[in-house]
């Protein structure tokens, strides 16, 4: 039933299929052609088998795409109907996502590009919170790396701060992402949760992804937690205990904090 459309299918006669990008949990998207300009644009269907919940959360996230605009985000272009099918068009980012950098290009990353990492992603946080939603989904995946810039994609779990049941009935089974194992469970469950501080929660997990890009494991050695594994900086230590721990209410405060850190960082005052 979610097999991709086919490369070269035209959506309701303007959009070409030209690739298909990969599968959420409740999405496809693919990279298309616009034949009225030639442009390259996104296109994003819900998954066939999720049925309404797909399309209801599809046409949330078209919703609220359509109220944002900060160039760190893709920006609407189009809601398409197809036969009975609808699709979100929106802005085609060129680049890769942070996972893809990690994984393909072996990317590694030092304490202060990360930390510059959380600080560029907090202005479309502020955007999305200060509009009155939660993304929910701050992951690798969903961060993408356009030459200098920095972009934060797919919308497909926002929803409003403080709304109650946001994915309905929904059973959520999705695999755990590469790195959470176990205890992915719990992780998810906080980043869901429809407040500011997930989003922060989330961009703590992110940052312990990038340290652990680079962290290679003594032959033999027990896992142990991230504070015992990763030699970070006091400073930042406690500032990525703090995105865990939901120590800041909002982006903001969490800005400031962050400045705080890398200004410190940055100055040589670091072990």
């Amino acid at each position: 039933m979610d097999y991709p459309l086919r490369q070269g299918m035209l959506w309701a006669g303007i959009y070409r299929i030209d690739e298909f990008l990969g599968m959420g949990s409740y999405g496809q998207t693919y990279r298309c052609s616009d034949l009225r300009d030639g442009s390259t644009v996104l296109l994003k269907r819900a998954k066939p088998s999720k049925r309404a919940t797909g399309r209801r959360l599809l046409k949330r996230e078209n919703d609220l795409l359509r109220q944002l605009a900060h160039p760190q985000m893709p920006r609407w272009l189009d809601w398409s109907k197809h036969r009975r099918e609808t699709a979100l068009v929106m802005e085609y980012i060129e680049g890769l996502n942070v996972e893809q950098a990690i994984l393909l290009q072996e990317r590694t990353y030092t304490q202060l590009e990360s930390l510059r990492m959380l600080q560029d992603l907090l202005p479309p946080l502020e955007h999305l919170h200060h509009a009155g939603y939660v993304h929910r989904d701050v992951r690798i995946p969903n961060v993408i790396l356009s030459g200098e810039e920095i972009y934060l994609i797919d919308l497909g779990l926002a929803c409003r701060i403080g709304e109650a049941n946001p994915d309905g009935q929904e059973r959520d089974r999705e695999a755990a992402p590469s790195g959470f194992a176990d205890s992915w469970g719990a992780v998810k469950h906080r980043m869901r949760q429809p407040e500011e501080a997930s989003d922060l929660y989330g961009l703590g997990h992110f940052f312990l992804f990038l340290m652990y890009a680079g962290y290679i494991p003594e032959e033999g050695q027990t896992e142990l937690s991230w504070e015992e594994e990763l030699a970070l900086d006091p400073m930042v230590k406690s500032f990525v205990k703090g995105l865990l721990e939901s120590r800041w209410r909002s982006a903001a405060e969490c800005r400031q904090q962050l400045e705080k850190t890398i200004h410190h960082y940055s100055s040589g005052n670091n072990k």
